[in-house]
């Protein structure tokens, strides 16, 4: 009698023949039957940075690591339940840390309850404005704006929060409101309460298309599409006393306004254009309260893209301000699935009028499949 085989190889052979019925209509995708399939995919940016003043003796210092390592896993169970999830691990191996955070940063389940209606519940991202929805696997610049994206400190997760969400459109209008937990209701060291009555964290966005449609769960930066994208949106985030300070308690609240445009002159060349505007309110002392903007301007000619963008925030607090430019260069070899972005970051933090201006040269690959 041969040797029973081993668990782990019985389990692996179990799995393969589970799934040799299995049909593939592409890679990573497995169809279970025609309403429900399974997605399992990665997202790999290998970033290479050359840094001002970076070096322990004072001279440009250099830097390589992993900006994004995630696996994503997504699908359907019918035409109206659906599920997503994926994990991070940001910054791995950034300044020579192998140390940084594995963690669970999407995971909810979504059910269509009207055509193009649907409730999703888990951890999902808080609705403020159309740059924070953006996934940063279509992004149009290297990366986030993530200076001007100024949620209550220790709230959620990467702009995630746990709670219920509702999502769709009215015609043209497409919208997203959400309940979140946010601050949770606690006694700090020094006697206050923050949020005393633990009440929840709102945060809605409406958003007007002009004339297609932007029905992705996470918006994208560039479309590489045939019809012209136009649309407006504008956003708020609420809660009551979620912030102590110097000054006492105060409620967290931010608005938000922007306008994206992506216009395809042909199958080659595509314009693609987006601003927003920010404003915080979580205490006059506090530095994270004020109003800044983004902007983004590119023009694609086939596979090669020039882009420039813009970020500029002015605190309440004085010389607490941040101002930034960043022309750079995309090589789309593989559209979304594999490119090559490029930036020059010249940044200024501080008192604007005194502060030196910073250097910080940014190359990035993605593989995404």
């Amino acid at each position: 009698m041969s040797p029973a085989p081993s668990r782990p190889l019985s389990v692996l052979a179990a799995l393969v023949v589970a799934l040799l019925p299995l049909h593939s209509a592409r890679a990573g995708k497995i169809a279970i039957n025609d309403e429900a399939h399974l997605n399992i995919a990665m997202l790999l940016q290998t970033q290479a940075q050359v840094i001002e003043d970076a070096a322990p003796l004072g001279g440009v210092g250099t830097d390589f690591f992993l900006r994004r390592v995630r696996l994503l896993v997504y699908g359907n169970v019918n035409k109206r339940l659906s599920f997503f999830m994926e994990t991070d691990q940001p910054n791995f191996g950034k300044d020579g840390n192998f140390n940084a955070q594995f963690f669970v940063q999407d995971a909810f389940v979504s059910y269509e309850f009207l055509d193009k209606v649907s409730v999703d519940v888990g951890l999902v991202i808080a609705p403020l404005s159309r740059h924070n929805l953006q996934g940063a696997i279509a992004l149009n610049t290297v990366d986030f704006h993530s200076n001007l994206v100024r949620f209550t400190a220790g709230v959620g997760k990467v702009w995630r929060d746990v709670g219920v969400q509702l999502r769709g459109f009215v015609g043209p209008l497409g919208f997203r409101a959400a309940i979140l937990n946010g601050q949770e209701g606690v006694r700090l060291d020094d006697g206050t309460t923050v949020n005393p009555d633990d009440l929840p964290r709102g945060v809605a966005m409406v958003r007007w298309n002009f004339l297609t449609r932007e029905e992705d769960l996470f918006f994208q930066g560039i479309y590489f599409a045939e019809q012209t994208h136009l649309s407006i949106g504008a956003g708020a985030e609420y809660q009551p006393n979620a912030i102590a300070s110097a000054t006492g308690k105060h409620d967290s609240a931010a608005f938000s306004a922007d306008v994206f445009l992506d216009l395809p002159f042909s199958a080659s060349q595509e314009l693609v254009f987006q601003t927003t505007v920010f404003h915080y309110r979580q205490g006059m002392n506090n530095p994270q309260s004020g109003t800044g903007f983004l902007s983004e301007l590119g023009y694609r000619f086939g596979k090669v893209e020039p882009v420039v963008s813009a970020e500029y925030f002015n605190s309440r607090v004085r010389a607490q301000d941040a101002v930034a430019l960043r022309p750079g260069f995309n090589v789309w070899f593989m559209k979304h699935t594999f490119n090559l972005k490029t930036e020059l970051a010249l940044t200024r933090v501080g008192d604007l009028s005194e502060a030196e201006t910073r250097l910080t040269g940014t190359a990035q690959v993605q593989f995404f499949y």
